[in-house]
């Protein structure tokens, strides 16, 4: 089921990801300068344009009691217009409500896509009360799944 929810993104993690520069500061003045991972994230982005499609592959539809780990970890398969897996295409998994967390404590993780297209999130607890929650993967702004995920 593909749900559209608005994406987080800070000017600064556009303008690095777009631009692949690093404005710094030397001696007064200020420059570009091509940022240390530059290839690598425009190689990201540009296996993240060609996915057309995510297909949820393990994790929708769980119950999770209040307090723990999800038993099976979300995993998508991103995909091309021709049905084709995407390899280095960038996943975000999102947790737009209150109720699971990611290990770091956050709602959000990015996985990049394997040789065969797939991306498996991070362990997921439930941190929140009992009820429905959501879980969103996306590959830029046109490719989405969603995961319904019940806390107990």
């Amino acid at each position: 089921m593909p749900v559209s929810l608005p994406l987080k993104r800070s000017a600064a993690a556009v303008a690095t990801a777009v631009l692949g520069v690093v404005l710094t500061a030397t001696g007064g003045q200020a420059h570009s300068a091509p940022a240390a991972s530059a290839p690598a994230a425009r190689a990201a982005a540009d296996a993240t344009a060609q996915v057309d499609r995510l297909w949820a592959v393990d994790g929708d539809d769980q119950k999770v009691p209040s307090g723990k780990k999800a038993p099976v970890r979300l995993k998508v398969q991103a995909v091309d217009k021709n049905r084709k897996a995407v390899k280095g295409a960038t996943i975000r998994f999102s947790t737009p409500g209150p109720g699971l967390k990611f290990p770091d404590g956050t709602d959000d993780a990015s996985v990049v896509t394997d040789q065969d297209g797939y991306a498996t999130a991070p362990d997921l607890t439930a941190a929140g009360h009992a009820g429905p929650d959501l879980v969103t993967a996306s590959a830029g702004d046109k490719a989405q799944v969603a995961f319904a995920i019940t806390i107990t």
